[in-house]
């Protein structure tokens, strides 16, 4: 049986995932990209006896959502048998349309530019590193608990993308005043809607949403204390 070969742009077309996150998911679940003339293909084998195709499937649905594929990497895929008329029926990332899942951030979710003839195989590294670089959380449990954060997964995506948290400044300056945190003149300015030039201008003390601003010096540079006024 030749092995399964997987026509790169193909996949990124039907996904919209750009090329450098589909070659950090290959390269995490230990696929390889190869070019054959001018076309490149994704080969290589999985330890669970699914095709190729689901196993990727199952990593893009997952990396969408979490930025991670430690589920798909450790086998526990959303996959789940129920009783239906006259059978069995699946539910889970197989049964899943690839517009299901919306991504964390748009950059995940893009149509693929068209293909270039060269030869020559593009290195981008960025999300590479990216997946490299954090720190894995542990895999979510196999069974109901895990239809469970796929399903808290799906619906928090809907709401997310329909509902924007107006509220979202307010939050972060209550949780730095409650945590202690101590916020860049560029970290401000971004909460309160103002340029960096506009917050280092202010006098210590100003007021903007219900918290008061106090200039702290840390070496050469000046950092911000919140406080609800």
């Amino acid at each position: 049986m030749k092995p399964e070969k997987i026509n790169l742009q193909e996949f990124r077309n039907e996904y919209n995932i750009p090329a450098a996150n589909i070659r950090a998911i290959c390269k995490e679940l230990g696929l390889s990209i190869i070019r054959d003339g001018t076309e490149q293909y994704i080969v290589g084998e999985n330890p669970y006896n699914v095709s190729n195709e689901y196993y990727l499937k199952h990593a893009v649905m997952e990396f969408r959502r979490t930025m991670y594929v430690n589920n798909t990497k450790a086998g526990n895929f959303f996959e789940y048998k129920i009783d239906i008329p006259g059978g069995v029926g699946y539910v889970g990332v197989s049964s899943f349309d690839k517009d299901t899942i919306e991504p964390t951030t748009p950059s995940i979710k893009q149509k693929p530019n068209k293909p270039s003839k060269s030869v020559l195989v593009p290195v981008d590294r960025g999300a590479e590193l990216m997946l490299r670089k954090q720190s894995a959380p542990p895999a979510a449990p196999v069974g109901t608990d895990a239809l469970q954060v796929l399903v808290a997964a799906l619906t928090e995506a809907q709401r997310a993308s329909q509902a924007p948290d107006t509220l979202y400044p307010q939050k972060t300056l209550l949780e730095a005043e409650q945590q202690g945190f101590l916020i860049t003149t560029e970290q401000l300015g971004r909460l309160l809607g103002m340029s960096k030039g506009t917050i280092s201008s202010k006098k210590s003390g100003f007021i903007k949403l219900g918290f008061q601003y106090e200039k702290i010096k840390e070496g050469s540079s000046i950092l911000w204390k919140v406080k609800r006024y």
